[in-house]
């Protein structure tokens, strides 16, 4: 892939990120992706680079996951060696509800850092939304009809949305 290819790409830069919303975003990304003992070098790798403040982070993350699943123990299988240093937490369990609203808050999250307002957000989840019943187009329709034939909703535009509202009033992600 050529430089001039890259440079066009939508993806923020690492000086993008400020501390506080490392620290929202990070451990989301940790809890979808560190579900299993063959991802746990990728986390202790994240361990090691984070601050006092990240890894404080992620210990409440890893603590909300537990109280709201039960969570793992830290029991290794044998072909998994811990390095020195090593993130002292097991990897997260994976809960479906819980996993659609972290997702949901990651997408307001990355909304808030693209510059979007609501009503770009809303155009992006479900045009018809802001254009109303006759907009002749669409964004995830296959998502949409899935979720309103399984949970009688577009849940993750509801997901979305109410996360959006939350980090609208919070202050430490401004």
């Amino acid at each position: 892939m050529n430089f001039f290819i890259v440079e066009q790409l939508p993806v923020l830069p690492p000086t993008a990120y400020s501390p506080a919303e490392l620290s929202a975003i990070v451990p989301h990304i940790l809890e979808l992706t560190c579900t299993a003992w063959d991802v746990q070098p990728f986390f202790d790798d994240v361990w090691r680079e984070a601050d006092a403040d990240l890894r404080a982070s992620i210990q409440r993350q890893w603590r909300e996951n537990r109280e709201a699943t039960g969570g793992h123990t830290y029991n290794p299988p044998e072909w998994y060696t811990p390095p020195e240093n090593r993130c002292p937490l097991p990897p997260f369990k994976w809960n479906d509800d819980r996993r659609a609203r972290l997702r949901a808050e990651l997408d307001a999250y990355y909304a808030k850092l693209y510059g979007l307002d609501e009503r770009d957000l809303r155009y992006i989840l479900d045009p018809t939304d802001v254009y109303g019943p006759d907009f002749p187009g669409e964004t995830f329709r296959v998502l949409k009809e899935k979720e309103i034939a399984r949970y009688g909703e577009y849940r993750t535009r509801r997901l979305v949305l109410e996360a959006w509202e939350r980090i609208q009033q919070e202050k430490s992600f401004q």
